[in-house]
């Protein structure tokens, strides 16, 4: 993964943007995601869906439903981190299962405090096991709400870590990736 130029600095705010980013597909569970969302209480934000895909008729249904909620539903859109950057507050991945969540590490790329579920291919080792981002128990509604909340209530130290993820993304760099699979290859 790059490490991206422009990063706009993250900070406390009385009202966040937390986004999903990817396809709309079963697997990657974008249905969980608003539906553990829309139950949250206390806490202001707002929903962002991008993407395309077979889920996003349910989706749809799903927002008119809670119309007083603040939810938009994009569709597909290109560099999406790039043009949304200064507006996203925190990154949730809710795939069931991923090898590599490549929409995880350009989030990380950018600074933005990323939540994510534990042992969903690389997201250990993208969020340093919950030292660079919060994850939550896979499937688990209540611990996903409790992450999310964690994660906006404490977002001072939230930013730290999406930092911290930051200057860990060196490790999964193109050279060293490429010389990791290499070895591995070779032996």
């Amino acid at each position: 993964f790059e490490k991206k130029r422009k990063i706009s600095n993250k900070k406390i705010k009385k009202f966040y943007n937390i986004f999903f980013i990817g396809r709309l597909e079963i697997n990657k569970d974008p249905y969980f995601f608003l539906n553990s969302l829309i139950k949250i209480k206390n806490i202001n934000f707002n929903i962002h869906i991008i993407g395309e895909g077979s889920e996003k008729k349910k989706l749809i249904k799903l927002k008119k439903m809670y119309n007083k909620i603040n939810i938009k539903i994009y569709g597909h859109i290109q560099n999406p981190f790039e043009k949304f950057n200064k507006n996203i507050d925190l990154f949730c991945l809710t795939s069931r299962f991923d090898g590599t969540p490549n929409v995880l590490g350009e989030a990380i790329s950018f600074k933005i405090p990323c939540i994510a579920p534990k042992s969903v291919g690389s997201v250990n080792e993208l969020l340093g096991n919950g030292k660079f981002g919060n994850v939550y128990k896979p499937e688990n509604e209540k611990s996903f709400i409790n992450i999310v909340t964690k994660t906006l209530k404490n977002y001072k130290q939230s930013i730290y870590k999406a930092n911290l993820a930051y200057a860990n993304l060196e490790l999964f760099n193109k050279k060293n990736t490429l010389e990791r699979l290499n070895k591995n290859i070779i032996n």
